[in-house]
């Protein structure tokens, strides 16, 4: 069987990122979370620390948020690279409430938004988030049917 999942790879917050996601996401489950072992290191770059007191950098890290998993990691090494806005996370939601809280979770944890929470025509509600680590999330509130019917293997119907 193949299986594909989203993999975010942090340089030392991916465990804020944990925690963030599990407070957002209504429905977010923590399926798995190891942290490297104190002192892990790779050969090569500049090493990693955790970003805050206390965290352990993740080593493998499994949420399922609207029943996609996702896969988290930090990387033991700094590198040049890191998330961009061309790639997000489309998230149907089925009610004003559940948007509402979802954005109000991103905006208490210091989100930017590359546009804010509206109604744009294609959508009730529609909010376009940057999250604190770099990872954009779009969330909808569709005009119609219901998220489970727009997350169905095909893309939502966003108007």
């Amino acid at each position: 069987m193949t299986m594909s999942l989203p993999f975010l790879m942090f340089q030392g917050r991916a465990q804020e990122a944990v925690e963030l996601y599990l407070r957002a996401f209504p429905d977010a489950e923590l399926l798995e979370l190891e942290h490297h072992p104190e002192g892990a290191v790779a050969e090569g770059g500049e090493p990693v620390s955790p970003a805050r007191e206390g965290d352990g950098l993740v080593a493998n890290a499994q949420l399922r948020i609207g029943g996609q998993a996702l896969m988290i990691q930090d990387s033991l090494i700094r590198h040049d690279f890191d998330f961009t806005p061309a790639i997000s996370f489309a998230v149907v939601v089925e009610t004003s409430p559940e948007f509402e809280d979802i954005v109000e979770a991103f905006t208490a944890a210091g989100c930017s938004f590359l546009m804010e929470p509206d109604d744009y025509g294609f959508s009730r509600r529609f909010a376009w988030i940057r999250d604190p680590f770099g990872v954009s999330w779009q969330i909808n509130l569709p005009l119609s049917s219901s998220a489970e019917e727009s997350a169905q293997a095909r893309p939502p119907v966003w108007g």
